[in-house]
């Protein structure tokens, strides 16, 4: 896990060096999701808990409706993204066949980085507006992500936007609504 989260920092920090690393790296979707998806998503459903340290209104039974619907949300947001990905990328990418092993590490990690910043919003205790931008900074780490997945240079573009649809988009809806319904 530890290797998935030092990922996750370099590529808030280093989008292109990140990829490079993810790549070095060559581990297949199974191996990222077992060893640093999953227990990440353990991690964000157990920040769910914190506020109750600061929030007086905050029940622990809605705390883990909230940790147990955020961690189905990005759980189930991984295979749908996927599925949007492998539907809608054959045209942008080289060769238009896409590559499911880097398309599946892809997603991992770009949906970890909205688990990142849920982790970070529940430890503030105040209610920054600026965090609520902070899945913004996934767009420049998609955009950097293109060569790593094999999108063709006249397509970056598209590619930016149809992944933020299913990476950053699609999770942080999934969320909501299932925040909404629990509460």
């Amino acid at each position: 896990m530890w290797l998935y989260i030092r990922q996750l920092i370099q590529l808030v920090l280093s989008p292109s060096r990140g990829w490079e690393d993810i790549s070095a790296a060559a581990q297949t979707p199974a191996e990222v999701q077992r060893s640093g998806y999953v227990p990440w998503l353990a991690v964000t459903a157990a920040s769910e808990l914190v506020p109750l340290w600061y929030s007086p209104g905050l029940t622990v039974g809605a705390a883990i409706e909230s940790a147990i619907a955020v961690a189905g949300a990005m759980f189930v947001s991984v295979y749908l993204a996927r599925i949007f990905l492998d539907m809608t990328l054959r045209e942008h990418v080289d060769g238009g066949e896409v590559n499911p092993v880097r398309t599946g590490v892809f997603v991992l990690y770009t949906v970890g980085l909205v688990c990142l910043y849920r982790v970070v919003a529940n430890l503030l205790p105040a209610a920054l507006t600026l965090v609520h931008f902070l899945p913004l900074l996934s767009v420049p780490v998609i955009f950097k992500a293109a060569r790593y997945v094999g999108v063709k240079t006249d397509s970056v573009m598209a590619f930016t936007g149809l992944a933020a649809v299913a990476v950053i988009v699609l999770p942080m809806c999934m969320a909501g609504l299932l925040l909404l319904i629990t509460h």
